[in-house]
């Protein structure tokens, strides 16, 4: 688990780093890779979710 954490946390620091030439898929989401595998661990042991997605409804508006 904290392997996955660690890989997680490691995709998303590279996602705003610029790629070279040598990025073979370049548009594969890491992060979302990693969170998705994480999720199915927690799953799998009867846990709840890791990765709460944020409801619309309840998200604030800003300036608004």
């Amino acid at each position: 688990m904290n392997e996955l954490f660690y890989r997680h946390q490691m995709a998303l620091m590279a996602v705003g780093r610029p790629r070279g030439a040598s990025a073979r898929h370049a548009d594969f989401d890491l992060p979302g890779h990693y969170a998705d595998r994480i999720d199915a661990y927690r799953a799998r042991r009867g846990m709840s979710r890791y990765f709460a997605v944020a409801r619309p409804e309840v998200t604030p508006i800003i300036g608004g």
